[in-house]
């Protein structure tokens, strides 16, 4: 088994180590061989897919642009997709109704496209 095999911002998957469930039960996370966190949400909602967060340390690149992140080139998470992105990439603010977050938010490029579609 390997963590999140199939996503496209994981060029190299790996083995799963270790696995742990958060306090409140609202949370999986799931660490790999190569020192990786990944953190699964659990939904409230049956037959609806739970979302899912990547820890700063499971992104080296933008998954918007594929620049590699630096001292200087912060790591910027997408609050729709939860995905992590470069500064130029996550630069939009909208609101996610299905969140409930009624006030904007920094979101990715296609969020904020489909989000505004949306509306």
């Amino acid at each position: 088994m390997h963590t999140a095999y199939d996503r496209k911002d994981n060029a190299e998957p790996a083995s799963v180590t270790a696995l742990a469930v958060s306090k409140d039960h609202r949370c999986v996370y799931v660490g790999d061989t190569r020192g990786r966190v990944f953190s699964w949400s659990v939904c409230d909602i049956p037959g609806r897919a739970a979302d899912h967060w990547l820890k700063d340390e499971g992104a080296d690149y933008c998954a918007g642009c594929s620049n590699k992140f630096t001292i200087y080139e912060r790591k910027h998470h997408c609050r729709n997709c939860r995905q992590v992105f470069c500064s130029k990439c996550s630069k939009f603010e909208c609101e996610i109704s299905r969140l409930h977050i009624l006030k904007p938010v920094r979101v990715c490029q296609s969020c904020y496209a489909a989000l505004k579609a949306e509306r």
